[in-house]
């Protein structure tokens, strides 16, 4: 196996290199910060829900509806799933790009 190079840092034309290190930092950086929130929605709509079928039904009701539409946890828990995908996809971008070695 080929040993890693370290990534150059950005100081001119944009290399894959570099996008995919900072891809990889701004995805973890998401998903480190959306996914707690969203776990701590879900668990406070769980509580105030009484059970956890309800709770599944009330953030998939504010999931299925308009961003607007949604209030208080639900909302909490809408923008927090969407910040997690959105890490997701910028951390698989990221390592799509170091995968690609060109």
């Amino acid at each position: 196996m080929a040993q890693r190079q370290p990534v150059p840092t950005y100081d001119g034309p944009l290399e894959p290199a570099a996008v995919a290190a900072l891809a990889k930092r701004v995805g973890l950086a998401l998903v480190a910060v959306a996914l707690p929130v969203a776990v701590g929605a879900f668990a406070g709509t769980a509580l105030t829900a009484g059970s956890l079928s309800a709770a599944a039904d009330a953030t998939a009701g504010a999931m299925s509806g308009p961003l607007t539409a949604a209030q208080g946890l639900s909302w909490l828990f809408y923008i927090s799933a969407l910040g997690t995908a959105l890490g997701c996809w910028v951390l698989g971008l990221g390592l799509l790009l170091d995968g690609l070695d060109l």
